[in-house]
């Protein structure tokens, strides 16, 4: 089966990912900048699926040596890489560009835009040496030019993620790699809900119904994910769970109306 790294894999969608891979018996490394939440991880991965599939690494996305050690580390566990996902990122808090703090614009452009240039750069040169593989780069919020107030730095970033991704499978359609995107739509992760717990109550209000009837859990977006990435043999490709369609059909629908998916998290 193939073996996978997944940046930023400690937590929300990307444990979410490196689950699903390993239940289909794919090897997979663990990988954050929190030592203690990355060992913990890994220790119940290696009990559910054996030590043999997984491992472990400390990684910030941002120094390119840690990344390079990231990527000769699965290397010399699995001897090859299949799969790259870059999946690390962050969010500013949900207040207008004048109110933020410089250090969150930095660390957020840092993480979103540099972290996701260093993973493919040393995964694309990888690949090539070794002769083939997939990356992944996480798209999210501002990737399809939609804008929201307090969103401005997160959106531009993850435009850029766009741009980059579409520049870069052209650079590299030549070489065995293929290159694309994962669209996981709104999932509801501690990246979400931080965000939520800043809301003054009147904008919560306001969000509330739209969260409810477009945002699902980690278990219910990553299995398909992985399904899609598993089945692609195609450079390009463009995988979406929350597709405008799908989100057209439940703002109609009385079931999604009615549903109360952030009640099951406090809100």
């Amino acid at each position: 089966m193939k073996s996978v790294v997944i940046t930023g894999s400690t937590k929300g969608i990307g444990l979410g990912l490196a689950l699903e891979f390993l239940k289909r018996g794919c090897s997979v490394v663990i990988s954050g900048r929190n030592k203690n939440k990355l060992t913990e991880e890994v220790a119940r991965a290696e009990k559910k699926f054996g030590t043999d599939k997984v491992l472990g690494k400390t990684c910030d996305v941002c120094n390119i040596l840690q990344v390079q050690d990231l990527w000769d580390s699965a290397k010399a566990k699995f001897g090859k890489v299949d799969i790259w996902i870059n999946n690390a990122g962050r969010d500013t808090s949900m207040v207008m560009l004048w109110e933020l703090d410089p250090e969150e614009i930095y660390a957020t452009i840092n993480t979103n835009i540099t972290g996701l240039i260093f993973g493919t750069k040393i995964a694309l040169k990888g690949m090539i040496e070794q002769g083939g593989g997939q990356i992944y780069n996480m798209e999210g919020f501002g990737s399809s030019d939609m804008m929201r107030p307090g969103m401005t730095v997160y959106g531009t970033t993850k435009r850029a993620v766009r741009y980059f991704t579409e520049s870069v499978i052209e650079e590299a359609k030549d070489t065995p790699v293929q290159i694309g995107t994962l669209g996981p739509g709104m999932v509801v992760t501690d990246f979400m809900l931080n965000g939520l717990r800043k809301m003054s109550p009147e904008k919560l209000a306001e969000v509330k119904p739209i969260y409810n009837m477009l945002a699902d859990k980690v278990e219910t977006v990553t299995p398909f994910l992985v399904e899609e990435i598993l089945k692609n043999n195609k450079t390009g490709a463009k995988i979406d769970w929350l597709t405008n369609e799908k989100a057209m059909e439940r703002m109609n629908s009385e079931e999604y109306i009615n549903r109360d998916l952030l009640g099951e998290f406090g809100f």
